[in-house]
């Protein structure tokens, strides 16, 4: 590869912030971002629903092979849940079913039944879901009618704040929720409606951080098929990773690290975050990620960009 071709392909591979509007699928997103950058690679990291809004990171060129370190960072959504009710799918996309009468319930009780949903939890996941079943995908055997018993899978719930309340036969709290991989919002209204004895369901979402991105920074694809250039809206790869530990390497031992090769480390960095760490040449750019033992380096994912 030559390198003013080099330099084409990387300067085309990052992360984008887009924010999902209501009523797109994420899937709808991606294609929308293959179309503006004319771009085959182009995947996101974390589905959101086609009623949710907010942050989806989509990874462009080089950045998809990094998809997968964008799950293990923290998400943060904002909630509407509604008590007092029932629904299918567990929010307002499905048959909307009357539960039980919420008058009496106050935010003190939504507060302290919220709390016993913080930390590991057990989340079955809901039968209108991407999760596959028998190599199908959950959504389509319920669409068809059918329902199968799902295994319940732990989650982390980092923490729920409630930050509003609205009281009535069909109560409403609005809550921040910080989560982990795999946990579904849809799942933990419902959770929480049932803990008090009278339903719910998930009114609205919004994801308003994920990792180190921001929704505030983020732009919609309408926006950014409006944009002259749209490259100036990619941020950096190394946004997917920097909650690893970062390694700068001389020439030398960057271009043995591009290559494949191990390298000594006179000093290797505080690990934070197992033996994993990023890899950047002199001129900053993220070429590798790399595990650490001792004072080796061993990269087992190299970005030729």
């Amino acid at each position: 590869m030559s390198a003013a071709v080099a330099a084409v392909k990387a300067s085309r591979s990052g992360i984008l912030a887009i924010d999902k509007p209501a009523g797109m699928t994420s899937f709808d997103a991606v294609r929308a971002v293959r179309r503006i950058f004319d771009e085959r690679r182009v995947g996101h990291a974390g589905t959101l629903d086609p009623t949710a809004t907010g942050l989806l990171p989509v990874c462009i060129g080089q950045a998809t092979r990094l998809v997968d370190y964008f799950h293990q960072q923290s998400k943060t959504y904002h909630c509407v849940v509604r008590f007092g009710e029932r629904s299918d799918t567990l929010d307002t996309e499905g048959e909307v079913l009357a539960g039980g009468d919420a008058s009496g319930l106050t935010e003190q009780e939504v507060r302290e039944a919220a709390t016993m949903f913080v930390g590991d939890v057990e989340q079955v996941p809901p039968m209108y879901s991407a999760v596959r079943h028998q190599g199908k995908h959950l959504y389509e055997l319920a669409r068809s009618g059918q329902e199968v018993e799902r295994t319940a899978r732990q989650v982390s719930i980092e923490s729920i704040e409630v930050t509003a309340f609205r009281p009535g036969p069909r109560a409403e709290a609005e809550i921040e929720v910080v989560s982990g991989k795999g946990a579904y919002m849809r799942v933990l209204a419902a959770d929480i409606g049932e803990r008090l004895g009278v339903g719910a369901l998930l009114g609205w979402l919004s994801r308003t951080a994920y990792g180190p991105l921001r929704v505030e920074d983020a732009v919609t694809p309408d926006a950014l098929a409006e944009y002259p250039d749209p490259t100036v809206a990619l941020l950096p790869m190394d946004r997917a990773v920097s909650f690893l530990p970062r390694v700068d390497l001389l020439p030398q031992p960057a271009t043995m690290v591009g290559r494949g090769q191990s390298v000594w480390l006179p000093r290797p960095p505080a690990m934070t975050a197992g033996n994993q760490c990023r890899v950047h040449s002199a001129d900053g750019r993220l070429i590798a990620i790399g595990e650490i033992a001792g004072n080796l380096l061993r990269p087992t994912k190299v970005l030729n960009n």
